[in-house]
């Protein structure tokens, strides 16, 4: 069987909306297949931190001296989750028996097994009286690193969850650097999905601060930062695309830090990511209360602060939504970001006078008009560009890896498309009046037609429902390895501690959201301390030391020349822009 094809022989007949003739085109690049890219994607960014410090590699199994790596939940051939150290290859010959598992009629070829975790779980409880163990499904042990759905996911078997979960995931065998033949996930997106879910990743809130960005810094410098912004990090990523070439088994950020630096470097990655996440969370929150505010607000009663609040109560539940739920939203979130660019563009020629028109533009000012304006620009002009997290999981899911590179100039000519009409747009349209976000000054501005309003506002608030959960999950996935109750107990007392526990990590992630963004209410100051400080570390700094250490002798002597000189530059300007950020 081709690489290209992923067709199961006997797949349990499900009259879903993918069997419509919409959702059953052929080929890799079927709605079905799209779908599952998407829901991969959606479980990077979900699994962003890596707990496991000291493990050299987030995502394989070695043989060690020929023997299987000692591992409780991972079975070394099929690299799934097993029961109390139970192999799931002792299932194998029962479920490829009845073909509910394999597509290559019980071939067991590693490189291209394809298998259903529904089934695999089915037949691990058909198979519990075998193994004398009493565990059932809810009780599997997931490993909170890992990139594919787990199992308490998967048993949706809906259409939503035909959708929206990836229904299988592939494996391939192959030998690292040092001679170990390791087992790894076989890449499976094409270069169309995985342009797709790149966008996706860097087309986020921080493009709604743009319009300030420019403010700030003025036409003159404000827009060719911006592009070179986009540039910089354009060519970071191709680097960070060039250190996974070096060793095949590397398929993380987290990974490449501990090639590069060992486990020092991989905790520190883990402590960044947690505060991207932080303050991703707190953007999300005061986006969503500035435009209810700009909408029902006032003084006295509906206060910013009292939308925060209502905010908890609104994003909470979605918190415990599972991540196929989730990439539903997440879905929503982008088409809600796109489409307010759109209509921020239509709304400029809706209005014929200034503010807020494309016909009778604001004054605008071409140079900043003062220093502090100038840094407070840096990191909000940078942070739309903060995606370098996700992009080598993206790569290895790829069929074609090699084809990245190509995959990255698309992405981000689309992105920088996007992330200039939206700044540029907006500073003509308000010019000085420019704060915030740019939607939040819209929907403050009289003499639009009245249901350009609540239209906004709503595709606003969908994008903190969509992100927010997701940007929660990571956080809430190390809270509970850390505190112990991401592996129920066998005992019920302890059982019920773990799901309380559960369920306030749940609540405290949410609530300790809420209170900085009380504590810190102006989007754009938000958007500039995450551009300023975690952007430029994760974008540009980390990604020139990977390359640097892991390339060794291959790196040109101009390549290291560029490289050192980006690096001292990007810490000057991180430092100098994140003080600015804070202090003014």
């Amino acid at each position: 069987m081709s690489d290209d094809e992923y067709t199961p022989l006997n797949r349990r007949a499900s009259h879903t909306f993918l069997d419509s003739p919409l959702g059953s085109f052929k080929g890799p690049n079927s709605l079905h297949n799209f779908a599952s890219s998407f829901t991969r994607a959606q479980s990077f960014a979900a699994s962003k931190i890596d707990n496991d410090i000291h493990k050299k590699r987030s995502f394989f199994v070695e043989n060690i001296d020929g023997d299987d790596y000692e591992d409780e939940l991972f079975d070394p051939e099929l690299m799934v989750p097993s029961i109390r150290g139970e192999r799931l290859s002792t299932v194998i010959h029962d479920i490829s028996n009845r073909n509910q598992l394999f597509m290559n009629e019980s071939s067991l070829s590693p490189n291209n097994d394809v298998f259903y975790q529904e089934d695999i779980i089915s037949a691990l409880n058909e198979g519990r009286s075998r193994h004398n163990s009493v565990q059932g499904i809810g009780s599997v042990p997931i490993p909170r690193n890992r990139m594919y759905p787990s199992p308490s996911f998967s048993s949706f078997r809906s259409a939503i969850s035909q959708v929206t979960t990836a229904s299988h995931i592939n494996l391939k065998k192959i030998e690292d650097k040092d001679g170990n033949i390791v087992t790894v996930l076989a890449g499976q997106s094409t270069a169309p999905q995985t342009i797709f879910n790149s966008i996706n990743v860097l087309i986020g809130v921080g493009l709604l601060a743009l319009p300030v960005g420019i403010f700030k810094a003025g036409w003159i410098i404000g827009i060719p930062l911006l592009i070179l912004c986009g540039l910089a990090t354009y060519w970071t990523a191709s680097l960070l695309s060039k250190s996974m070439d070096t060793d095949s088994t590397i398929m993380t950020y987290a990974d490449l830090g501990y090639a590069a630096y060992g486990s020092t470097a991989k905790l520190l990655i883990s402590l960044m990511f947690s505060i991207d996440l932080l303050g991703a969370g707190v953007a999300l929150i005061v986006l969503f209360s500035d435009s209810l505010y700009g909408l029902l607000g006032d003084e006295e009663v509906w206060t910013k602060t009292r939308f925060k609040i209502l905010s908890f109560f609104i994003l909470t539940p979605f918190t415990f939504l599972p991540l196929p739920i989730l990439s539903v939203f997440s879905l929503f979130g982008i088409l809600s970001t796109i489409s307010i660019t759109a209509l921020v563009l239509f709304c400029g020629f809706l209005k014929p006078d200034s503010p807020g028109s494309l016909l009778q533009v604001m004054p605008t000012n071409l140079w900043p008009q003062s220093t502090p304006d100038l840094l407070l620009a840096i990191g909000i002009l940078m942070a739309p560009f903060g995606g370098h997290a996700i992009f080598p999981n993206l790569k290895s899911d790829m069929r074609h890896p090699y084809k990245f590179k190509k995959t990255l100039k698309v992405t981000y000519f689309i992105t920088l498309l996007t992330d200039l009409s939206m700044g540029v747009l907006g500073f003509l349209m308000f010019g000085h009046h420019c704060s915030n976000e740019i939607t939040n000054t819209l929907l403050e501005t009289a003499g639009y037609p009245t249901w350009v309003y609540p239209l906004i506002s709503g595709l606003i608030c969908l994008i903190p429902l969509a992100k927010t959960p997701l940007n929660a999950k990571p956080i809430i996935s190390t809270l509970d390895v850390l505190l112990k109750v991401d592996t129920p107990s066998e005992k019920s007392v302890l059982r019920l501690v773990q799901s309380v526990g559960r369920f306030f990590v749940r609540i405290g992630v949410n609530a300790i959201f809420v209170v900085l963004a009380i504590l810190f209410p102006e989007f754009d100051r938000v958007v500039g301390i995450l551009g300023s400080s975690i952007c430029f570390l994760v974008c540009i700094i980390l990604p020139c030391l990977f390359y640097l250490k892991l390339g060794g002798q291959k790196v040109s002597g101009f390549e290291k020349l560029v490289a050192n000189f980006a690096i001292v530059v990007s810490a000057l300007l991180a430092v100098v822009a994140t003080w600015a950020t804070l202090k003014f």
